[in-house]
This record gives structure tokens, sequence and C-alpha cells, in this order.
């Protein structure tokens, strides 16, 4: 029903007739046609009987050999049915009662019956039956013989009526499919009516479940849940385009008034070369940021891992760990690393997750303190995590560490030593891998890092 606009009660109404054409319809013709066989066999039941009577006022004209008594005994029979024609015919043709033979029409599969035509074209319904050495004349045919015209007229009313109630039958059930399918898509509309009012002022509006049916609760929590996430990545993307803007602010000011001075009468080029040495500073901390924002934008769409290959983790720590040497000499921070581990994984994603995870145990090191980066496989997961020691991290804290921009010490954010993305880097890579970020608060220190899967 392509045909159809897009509407289930329409669809629902149509397909209901449809159903209930096909029902009365079926129902009509399987009646009828019982009907017509009961009065089809009911007839031949009685022209059998006929037959009988027949037979039986032959038998009794047989000591008299009275033919003319037998025609009268006939006559009678059939007073007060006309429908009801006998006829008696010798072997050698000649008529011994009945008139005019009828015309054989159809011979009918059981024996002896048959339909005909009579003289004045009337058709009937007939048995043929012999009598043979009992008649007062040898070898008589015996026809019996019944009008099938009332029969077909009771067949053409009954049929008449079954085709009005049909058709009655059908209006009314599409007059009653329309109003339930109204009546019971009515939640639906309410739902509809529920889900305009959600508005990006008003995302924390749900759809209610209240008298809503069996089928269309999951439907409801599904669609909340939808609402859930669309309300939360809503939050989030505002939250990160305000930090965007914070961010970008603060050296795009630092930019531009480093380069009004610049430009300033009687500049000394000392003083330019320094100006454009700093802004290009900031330019490269600008293109860093934008850089690792894209990144995180195309982790969110989904973009997975590529160029998997099977790495030794154990080889790849020790050289991020060689590579943040300056940093940790700077810092008065050792770092060691400790167990090995292998994982189907991009090898440089890893180490710029290894970097991340380094440079932010680093910011939370005192000076003459131990750094571990722990490898450990368990089952299909490798645990990748790194020790820093320090207080324990506070759960409002653990609750956000991987979110981007966040900062859990405010002094180095005003400082602007850190954007705030590299443990959301960090939990990006993570789930490009198909793996996860944890973070554990343990004695003496924390240990922050992710779980990869060992084998795709």
């Amino acid at each position: 029903m392509s045909w159809l606009p897009r509407s289930i009660s329409l669809r629902l109404t149509v397909a209901l007739s449809v159903i209930a054409l096909v029902v009365f319809a079926a129902a009509g013709i399987l009646l009828h046609r019982a009907l017509a066989g009961e009065l089809v066999q009911s007839g031949h039941e009685e022209l059998r009987g006929k037959i009988e009577v027949v037979r039986h006022f032959v038998e009794e004209s047989r000591p008299t050999r009275d033919l003319a008594a037998l025609r009268h005994r006939l006559d009678d029979l059939l007073i007060g049915h006309k429908e009801f024609r006998v006829w008696l015919q010798s072997s050698d043709g000649t008529v011994a009662y009945g008139g005019v033979p009828a015309t054989v029409k159809e011979r009918l599969g059981a024996p002896g019956l048959l339909r005909i035509v009579r003289e004045d074209g009337v058709p009937m319904d007939a048995i043929d039956a012999t009598l043979s050495d009992t008649a007062p004349w040898p070898a008589v045919e015996l026809r019996v013989a019944i009008d099938s015209r009332s029969r077909e007229q009771l067949l053409a009313t009954y049929r008449n009526a079954v085709i009005v109630v049909s058709v009655l039958g059908v209006l009314l059930t599409i007059g009653l499919s329309a109003l339930a399918t109204w009546y019971d898509l009515a939640p639906v509309k309410r739902l509809s009516i529920e889900a305009a009012k959600i508005t990006p002022s008003s995302l924390s509006l749900r759809l209610s479940d209240r008298n809503v049916d069996k089928e269309l609760r999951g439907l409801v929590g599904t669609l909340n849940t939808v609402l859930d996430r669309l309300e939360s990545a809503y939050r989030q993307m505002e939250a990160f385009n305000a930090d965007v803007a914070h961010e970008l602010r603060t050296p795009l000011a630092t930019l531009i008034s480093g380069t009004q001075l610049a430009l300033a009468p009687g500049t000394p080029p000392q003083e330019l070369r320094a100006a454009l040495a700093s802004n290009l500073e900031d330019v490269e901390q600008l293109k860093a940021l934008v850089n690792d924002m894209l990144f995180l934008a195309r982790a969110d769409q989904g973009d997975r891992a590529r160029d998997l290959e099977q790495t030794n983790l154990a080889a790849e720590a020790d050289k991020m760990i060689e590579y943040c040497a300056a940093i940790l000499a700077d810092s008065r921070v050792e770092a060691v690393r400790e167990g090995s581990a292998s994982a189907l994984c991009n090898r440089s994603l890893i180490r710029r997750a290894l970097v991340n995870l380094l440079s932010n145990a680093i910011k939370h090191t005192g000076p003459e303190q131990r750094i571990v980066v722990r490898l450990e496989t368990a089952g299909d997961r490798v645990r990748v995590s790194v020790f820093n020691p320090g207080p324990p991290i506070p759960p409002h804290v653990a609750a956000h560490v991987f979110d981007r921009f966040f900062r859990a010490d405010e002094v180095r954010a005003r400082a602007g030593e850190s954007h705030g993305l590299g443990l959301a880097i960090v939990r990006a890579i993570a789930h490009m891998h198909g793996g996860s970020v944890f973070v554990e608060a343990q004695a003496g220190g924390n240990r922050v890092g992710m779980e990869l899967p060992a084998s795709p």
C-alpha cells in the first residue's frame, strides 16, 4: 500500500477494511455454496422419494394392468406439486405418461441425475430410473423432475442479502476502524505535542510515560534516553565553546597588545624582534590548541585508530620516558617503568597518550620523587598506567579529570601551564582503540591510565 499517504491511521483503516471485505466475501461465498448444495441435495432426495412413490403405484397396477388408473393416480400425485413432472416412456420411444419429453441439458456425476429443459423452456433437475418387467408393459423408462427456478430464486435472494450485509459490514468496519485507530493513536499525538515543546531553552523536559500503552513505553524510554544524551552533548558543547573562547581570549589579547606596542612610533628594531618572537610563541600555542581540539572533534565523530600493529608497550614507554627526560630533570623527578605488555595499536597515538600521562604526572609530583609507568596484562586487556606520589584525588575531582579544559589546580591554570586537554586526548585515544580510561586513588598517590584490547 505504498500508494497511500504516510498515515498510520489511514493505513490501519484501509487494512482492516480490506480484511473485513475478504472475511465477509469468503463467508458469503461459503455460505452461499453450502446453501446451494443443501438445496440441491434436498431436491434430489425429494426426487428419489417421488421415484419410490411411482414405483409403488406401478407395482399396484400390475395385477389389473389398468394403465388409465395408473395415469389417474399419477395425476393425483402431482396435484398441488406443480414443480414436479413425471414421464413414463417405453423402450420403443412411446410416451405413456408426461407429455412431450424434455431435452437433456447436462448429466451430473451421480448415476441417473441430470438437468433437463422442459418443452416450455423451464430448467429442471431430474432422475432417471428403469422399470423392467414390473409394469403393465415391458421395459419402461421412468423420469421424475423438479422445477429448479424456485431454488435459483431463493439462492439469488440469499446472494443479494449476503452482498448487502457484506457491504454494510465493510462500511461499518471502516467507520469503527477509523474511530478505533484515532482513539488508539491519540497517545502518539500527545507524545508529538510533548516533543514539540522541547527546545534548546527547555532541554530538561522529557516525554511522559504516564497512561502510555506498553507498546509505546519502550519507545518513550528510548526517546528520553536519547534526549538525555542530547542534553548532555548540548551542555558539553556549550561548556566546550565557552572554554574555547576563554582559552583563545588570553593569547589573542596578548598578541593584540604586543603587536600594538611593537607598532608604536620609535620602537627599536630589537624590541620589534622580541615582540615578533613572543607573538610566534603565542601563535604556536594557539596552533597546538587548535590541533588538539580538531583531534578531539574527530574522535567524537567516531574516528577509529588506523595502521594498527603489534606493539611492544615496554619499549614505547621507555622511549617516552627518555623523550620527557628534560622535563623530568627540570622538575627533579624520576620516572621508571614496571612490567611489560604488548597490544595491537597505533604506535604514534600510544606514544602521544604516554607523553600526556607522563606530563600530567610530572605536574602533580613534587621534587625528588618517583613516577612509575606500569604495564599489566589482564586477560584480553592491557592496562597502561602512570603512578605519581601525592595526596589522593578527591572523588569529585576524579570524576572530571578526563574532561576537556578541566584543571584541578587553578593556580597552574592561571599561570597558563596547561590547556587542560592532555587527559581528554588520552581518553579519546583509548576510545579510538576500543578501550577505556581510569583513575585510582591509592595509598601515597594516584594512578591514571587506560585499558586497551590486547588483540582485535
